[in-house]
């Protein structure tokens, strides 16, 4: 497996002097956590992170070793942070869920780099193509829930990145890694351009992350659905993930993107003036802030089951979420310990309501999809956020799954076209 500064010799072996990942946020409340969404994965109380196979099969990962990985994580039977939680073994050695995944991504990895690159027919690009994605996916899933001071994780996160950019190498589409800057720093994101963007007008929609998540893993919503139709994909991680991680989250949470809107005007690939903004779940609060902030730079939005206002106010939900989406949002705020006071505390100051932009209509069309039975993101929270042009809101069935989100992603680029 070659990677930068020979990373795979340094991380592809045992070591036991790290941190486990359940262990870097000091809970002083525990969680049942039956406040999620299918969307977001399974409850269940054998596993400290949210386990959404689901997903991560949409994602484009074999069924079979995915059932695999998870499987050797859970019979190992090494020193556990919590004896209760099979994916919290001690140390970088099997049975931990970073070396697990990792070592699942180094084969896909190797598999791709150890094809000769002379001659290539497409056939070979495209398994090259696919190889190296999966190789990006299973070290995005290495990395899961990201935490800033989770070193391995950080690790994981470059291998993942590394494997992804390997990926678009051999791509159908054309990239660019862009840099934009953010008050004295500066950021990097992913342009995902189509295959008619020789004109240099093709629109671009820019996604905003949900908390889980690294740009990467949107690829597939590009590829599918918004590359077909003409559209351009900018991503941008979200504040202390990936290549944002020296930002804190805020409530303040649209900075980065605020820039990036800014500057797009220089970028010649896509056309400023066409601009889309997708968030997906937490990141919906990026995106309809940046609505409300910015209309005159911003055509539509769309928002994947919106989180604007009952999230960050009812202490209910949060009391009920499960202690890796708390330990999550801790590390999002720069917090190292989290209590459900501390927590309602910081979230309080996020409503969008309370922000008061949501007390007037949004100045562009807007479209929210929910999904049935998904207690953080119902028609109540989708219903706050009214458009003075065009508001639609679609709900999805929760069952089955996989076709909901291919119906909902399919529906999103429809309404996209439909206000251009």
């Amino acid at each position: 497996m070659v990677m930068t500064e020979n990373l795979s010799e340094k991380i592809f072996k045992p070591q036991y002097d790290y941190p486990e990942t359940s262990s870097l946020i000091n809970r002083l409340d525990s969680s049942n956590g039956s406040s999620i969404s299918p969307l977001d994965g399974e409850i269940d109380s054998k596993w400290y992170r949210i386990i959404n196979p689901l997903l991560w099969y949409w994602r484009g990962l074999p069924k079979l070793e995915i059932e695999a990985v998870l499987s050797r994580i859970a019979i190992s039977t090494k020193r556990h942070t919590n004896d209760k939680w099979l994916d919290s073994v001690i140390g970088y050695q099997s049975g931990n869920w970073i070396y697990e995944f990792l070592n699942q991504a180094a084969m896909w990895q190797a598999k791709a780099d150890n094809v000769a690159q002379s001659n290539l027919t497409e056939e070979s690009k495209n398994s090259l193509y696919q190889d190296y994605l999966i190789a990006s996916e299973y070290a995005s899933i290495a990395s899961y829930p990201h935490f800033k001071n989770d070193e391995l994780a950080m690790y994981a996160q470059t291998c993942a990145y590394q494997s992804y950019m390997k990926a678009l190498e051999y791509s159908p589409y054309s990239t660019k890694q862009l840099e934009f800057k953010v008050e004295n720093r500066v950021i990097k994101s992913i342009l995902h351009l189509p295959n008619n963007s020789n004109s240099g007008v093709c629109p671009v929609v820019l996604v905003c992350n949900g908390l889980g998540n690294l740009q990467i893993d949107y690829y597939r919503y590009f590829s599918e659905y918004l590359a077909p139709q003409g559209f351009a994909m900018l991503t941008v991680d979200l504040p202390t993930v990936g290549y944002s991680r020296n930002f804190v989250l805020s409530q303040n949470s649209s900075q980065i993107h605020q820039a990036v809107i800014e500057q797009l005007s220089s970028v010649p690939w896509v056309d400023s003036n066409r601009v889309i903004v997708a968030g997906f779940r937490f990141g919906s609060h990026i995106a309809t802030r940046l609505a409300y902030l910015m209309p005159n730079k911003i055509k539509g939005l769309f928002n994947f089951t919106p989180f604007v206002h009952q999230l960050f106010v009812d202490k209910a939900l949060q009391q009920n979420l499960p202690n890796s989406y708390k330990d999550m949002l801790a590390s999002r705020l720069g917090l190292t310990s989290v209590s459900n006071q501390k927590l309602a505390a910081e979230l309080n100051y996020f409503s969008l309501k309370n922000q008061g932009l949501l007390t007037h209509s949004c100045p562009i069309p807007v479209m929210n999809i929910i999904f049935e039975d998904d207690k953080l993101s119902n028609l109540s929270e989708a219903k706050l956020i009214q458009s003075a042009k065009q508001s639609k809101i679609v709900t999805i069935p929760k069952t089955p799954l996989q076709k909901g989100l291919q119906n909902a992603f399919a529906q999103s680029v429809k309404w996209m076209e439909s206000i251009l």
